[in-house]
């Protein structure tokens, strides 16, 4: 019987330091110190503009991949894109380019820690005639819900080019390719 306690009591330990473990890595957002690199797309045409994508990789890398997607279209489009993870040293400066996309996952209905003190550096660093975008990525289809709930991440500001930043949350479960080719051309209009 003290045996079969011991064995009980050891697995419930087990889980409960899994349990804090995921929850340290969610709430502490531990995933965005791997975000330190960046890398330059240049157009094969001649360059229109500037443009820099900031994004925190989340858990599962989905918010890497529209970064990634959302970086080759602004390319395609000639830009020369800036693409960012949120703790490199690229990331920091945001003034001189004509687009800013910062982005990254959304856990329990809002953007992480890190997207959100990149948009408030943004409100104090950016140039005033930027196009700006916000995207966030998560589970499951986009409903109202999830772009009100990430527009409440954005600071409030009186810059009008912040207060007009197109949001999008784009769902694990849409087409990535398409969701983020609108996502861009949204944001350049």
């Amino acid at each position: 019987m003290r045996k079969a306690f011991k064995i009980i009591l050891a697995l419930f330990v087990a889980i409960i330091i899994v349990v804090g473990a995921f929850a340290a890595v969610i709430f502490l957002n531990l995933a965005a110190y791997t975000a330190t690199g960046s890398q330059t797309l240049t157009p094969t045409g001649t360059s229109v503009g500037k443009a820099i994508v900031i994004y925190d990789p989340g858990l599962s890398g989905t918010a890497k991949g529209v970064a990634d997607k959302v970086a080759s279209d602004l390319q395609a489009q000639n830009y020369t894109v800036i693409l960012a993870g949120v703790k490199s040293s690229a990331a920091t400066n945001t003034t001189g380019y004509s687009v800013i996309v910062i982005g990254g996952p959304v856990y329990a209905g809002s953007l992480t820690s890190s997207i959100k003190d990149a948009l408030q550096g943004l409100v104090l660093s950016h140039d005033q005639v930027s196009k700006i975008g916000v995207f966030g990525s998560g589970q499951g289809a986009t409903t109202p819900d999830d772009i009100a709930q990430i527009k409440q991440s954005i600071p409030t500001s009186s810059d009008a080019a912040l207060s007009k930043a197109v949001v999008v949350k784009i769902g694990s479960s849409e087409n990535l390719t398409a969701r983020a080719q609108d996502f861009v051309n949204e944001v350049l209009t």
